[in-house]
């Protein structure tokens, strides 16, 4: 089984996994954790806590990170790393992106999921041009 794990900085990790299953209903092997003010020792904590709790049956797990090289980021692969489970991780989280990679863990690889996750997060990302919109008016 794969398991997806949100971190960022503050909150987004944790209103992009609500997003997520507002769109989707409630997910299994699932996760968020944001780094707080109270600072990456205590994020790392939780961590191990929450990879201390992870189900036995999550053989892999995607981590899911805000930006590239974040303290969020590094924090969670050097823990899960550890683990002997295979991790990876992405950068750059967009509910577009995470809907694809949930809804569409069933049946999958690993590296597939990632590849049309992150296909998906980018295919996404655009400019949104209204300014070409007809006018009603008649001359």
């Amino acid at each position: 089984m794969i398991g997806v794990l949100l971190v960022s900085h503050s909150e987004l990790a944790h209103g992009m996994k609500t997003a997520v299953e507002f769109v989707a209903g409630e997910q299994k092997n699932f996760f968020s954790l944001g780094l707080e003010e109270s600072g990456v020792a205590m994020y790392r904590a939780k961590l191990e806590k929450l990879v201390a709790d992870l189900p036995k049956e999550i053989k892999q797990m995607i981590i899911v990170c805000d930006i590239p090289s974040g303290s969020p980021g590094t924090n969670a692969y050097d823990i899960l790393v550890q683990t002997g489970m295979e991790v990876e991780m992405l950068s750059g989280m967009n509910l577009a992106m995470l809907l694809d990679m949930i809804l569409m863990r069933e049946g999958k690889e690993l590296q597939q999921l990632i590849a049309d996750g992150i296909k998906a997060g980018k295919e996404s990302i655009d400019r949104m041009d209204f300014s070409e919109e007809e006018d009603d008016e008649e001359f």
